[in-house]
């Protein structure tokens, strides 16, 4: 184990806090995780927790919004001191946000501020902390060209599903103004299995409805332009941000501050995914396609959406700091390979278990391990 590395993961429990986890604790770091479970799911942290006691893996059940409590974490858990904040915790999700986008936007700044707020103190306590928090594309304004980290953003104030994206960005300039180091991690359509088709991620709503026999809702013409990440992918890079004292020929990232850019190079257009996707699931089940079905995004989703037309990631930045979406050293991931994957590995229905054989992750399936600490932290 590296005794001088410790993360603090916030949203531990979700799809990319959940893998980042098992590969820092790969990599011999002690983890900390931290979430209410209002949205993720503890069963994504079965691996670790079925290991060993003592193994490095601790798993606290709260709220980030407890500021006195986030420090005390900060400067002492279960596991010592943490020497590294890896903040993913938030609301996601078109559909979720649409639904209360006032109370989304809002937890997102709360967030954002408890977490700027127990770092501000704790550094004033000595601990030196590398800050890495997850932001979103969303905060580009449209374009129909590469996005890299100096285009242009949307406005801070801003109606409908934009809410979202200006609440990511008010974000990040509340962690500025305190943590001046502090690493933005601008993500780009990240999938994966157990991912929540219920929120409005489209690849899982996809897989879910082809598995059911049902359409494949396509919002419009299905023109609209993506580039999707395996999460496996994803999950080393951030790691190695946040942890790169645990990676070889990694000593450039230690110096990065600012927006950075994190995704993958597996681009299509809505109605392509939907295509892989119905032929994927029909070749794994040995079933007919699922039809596909075009519908008005404002009466599938609401009156108050409005569509992104092309978002595709320029991955200058993270490439230059040795990362990029890719597999333990092999090719990124293809289109094809990632839905291949994800249909293989994605829960039979919305509630099942994740699966547990995640790559590169050993199960332990007869130990008894450690436990979910109580963390005396109000859930939300």
């Amino acid at each position: 184990m590296r005794d001088t590395s410790h993360v603090l993961i916030t949203g531990a429990a979700g799809l990319i806090g959940s893998s980042v986890a098992r590969v820092l604790r790969d990599r011999g770091v002690r983890v900390t995780g931290l979430d209410d479970l209002s949205a993720g799911h503890l069963k994504r942290l079965d691996p670790l927790m079925e290991a060993p006691e003592g193994d490095g893996f601790r798993f606290l059940e709260g709220d980030v919004r407890d500021r006195d409590r986030l420090l005390q974490v900060m400067l002492g858990g279960p596991l010592g001191p943490v020497t590294s904040v890896l903040h993913l915790a938030g609301r996601v999700g078109v559909r979720r946000f649409l639904q209360d986008p006032v109370a989304c936007e809002e937890e997102n700044l709360d967030l954002g501020r408890s977490v700027a707020a127990a770092v501000r103190h704790a550094r004033g306590q000595g601990r030196t902390l590398r800050v890495i928090a997850a932001s979103t594309s969303e905060v580009y304004a449209e374009s129909d060209q590469p996005l890299s980290e100096k285009s242009p953003l949307r406005p801070l104030v801003a109606e409908g599903r934009w809410r979202y994206a200006a609440s990511k960005l008010a974000a990040e300039l509340v962690l500025d103004r305190v943590v001046h180091d502090a690493v933005h991690l601008r993500f780009f359509n990240v999938v994966g299995p157990g991912q929540d088709g219920g929120s409005g991620m489209v690849l899982p709503r996809f897989i879910e409805a082809a598995r059911s026999g049902q359409p494949l809702r396509i919002h419009g013409q299905g023109t609209q332009v993506r580039t999707f990440a395996h999460v496996d992918a994803v999950s080393l890079d951030v790691a190695a941000l946040a942890a790169p004292e645990a990676f070889p020929h990694s000593s450039a990232l230690a110096d990065f501050r600012g927006a950075l850019n994190v995704g993958g190079f597996a681009r299509t257009t809505i109605l392509g995914l939907a295509e892989e996707v119905a032929r994927a699931v029909a070749h794994a089940g040995g079933v007919a396609r699922a039809p596909l079905q075009f519908v008005d995004p404002s009466v599938d989703v609401g009156e108050n959406f409005e569509d992104v037309h092309h978002r595709v990631p320029d991955l200058g930045e993270l490439r230059s700091l040795g990362l990029g979406s890719r597999r333990l050293g092999s090719a990124a991931w293809s289109l094809e390979e990632i839905i291949r994957d994800v249909v293989h590995r994605h829960p039979s229905a919305r509630g099942d278990s994740v699966p547990k054989d995640h790559p590169g992750t050993e199960r332990k399936p007869d130990v008894k391990g450690a436990q979910a600490v109580p963390c005396e932290l109000p859930v939300s």
